[in-house]
């Protein structure tokens, strides 16, 4: 059996070829893991395997235009999905396929859905139509209601090894390097992996988190609290990004105290090794755990600004000379603010 084209999970591709071949697929299914862990991949193959019976078909399949191939995600970053979205969703599994035996409907970001969506998809998933797979994507299996849960088959994707993503990268071209650097960046999570080696951006972004948080170990409260109401302002997702960034740094920061070649952040040795030296362990764990609890009232929904302006309050105060070998940067602007 082939692996589908699907980086890692090799262990869920066989489940799913397996259940095929014998012709014992489950109609429902719920793929559940991280962000960018490779479930939507998993599933868009999923698709292909059941529709993809010739070239054209499958080039639909991955462009998903395929007649029998239904996607349904919120209509952009942070909505709901609405109810709307799901009827018309049932409706067209109610059709006979088009040009196979199947018709697929994949609900990306499922957790996504409001109330009245999970209603309304319940009834489907409690009596579906035979010629029917409905694959759902969340990040846990908890974000679901537990009646959606029990009718579908779950698949748990983990994140991959650091080595199984950097060799990816590195069959892709990516220079060793750089394959490096992202597959620890990743922390398993090949789509991120692949995105960052595809689009500058990615990485660029980090550049500035890091960027910012080297401004703002040397600046004011004043500053400090003006960072904190910009960043606030932004969507969830750009929040945790942020916060994500700064973890992964600070928790290199505080393995530097004791095994310095388990760095995620290769390119951040020097500044890495220089909080170590001027930090006391303990005050670097703190902020380790400052900032993971910062994550975790974001995610039960406190507010962005005032969760970020005790943040602010806690991170360490540190001479630009002992946080950057960029001269000047306590002196820097910090995003957003206005230099007379």
């Amino acid at each position: 059996m082939s692996d589908w084209g699907v980086i890692g999970h090799g262990w869920a591709v066989r489940r799913l070829q397996s259940a095929i071949a014998r012709a014992q697929l489950a109609q429902s299914h719920l793929f559940v893991g991280p962000p960018n862990i490779g479930k939507a991949t998993l599933a868009l193959a999923t698709a292909r395997a059941l529709l993809g019976r010739d070239a054209r078909a499958r080039a639909l399949v991955d462009q998903r235009r395929h007649p029998d191939l239904l996607w349904v995600s919120p209509p952009a970053e942070g909505e709901a999905i609405k109810v709307e979205q799901v009827r018309e969703l049932l409706h067209g599994l109610t059709l006979a396929p088009v040009e196979g035996a199947y018709r697929v409907a994949v609900v990306d970001d499922a957790h996504r859905m409001t109330e009245s969506s999970k209603n309304a998809l319940l009834k489907t998933l409690e009596e579906p139509n035979p010629a029917v797979v409905i694959i759902l994507i969340a990040p846990n299996s908890e974000s679901m209601l537990p009646t959606i849960v029990s009718r579908c088959q779950v698949l748990n994707l983990r994140p991959l090894a650091i080595q199984d993503v950097e060799q990816a990268l590195l069959a892709r071209g990516s220079a060793p390097e750089q394959a490096a650097l992202i597959a620890r960046l990743s922390r398993g999570r090949i789509g991120w992996a692949l995105r960052a080696i595809e689009d500058e951006s990615v990485l660029a972004a980090r550049a500035t988190h890091l960027d910012d948080l080297r401004a703002l170990l040397a600046a004011n409260r004043t500053r400090r609290f003006a960072y904190a109401e910009q960043l606030a302002q932004a969507d969830y997702a750009q929040i945790v990004e942020v916060l994500e960034d700064w973890l992964l740094l600070w928790r290199d920061v505080l393995r530097a105290t004791s095994q310095s070649e388990c760095l995620v952040n290769l390119d951040q040795r020097d500044w890495i090794a220089a909080l170590a030296k001027a930090l006391a362990p303990a005050r670097i764990a703190q902020v380790v755990r400052d900032i993971s609890d910062t994550l975790r009232h974001l995610e039960r929904n406190a507010n962005a600004r005032l969760a970020l302006d005790v943040l602010m309050l806690k991170l360490p105060h540190l001479a630009a000379s002992l946080n950057s070998a960029q001269p000047g940067l306590d002196s820097a602007p910090l995003p957003g603010e206005v230099v007379p």
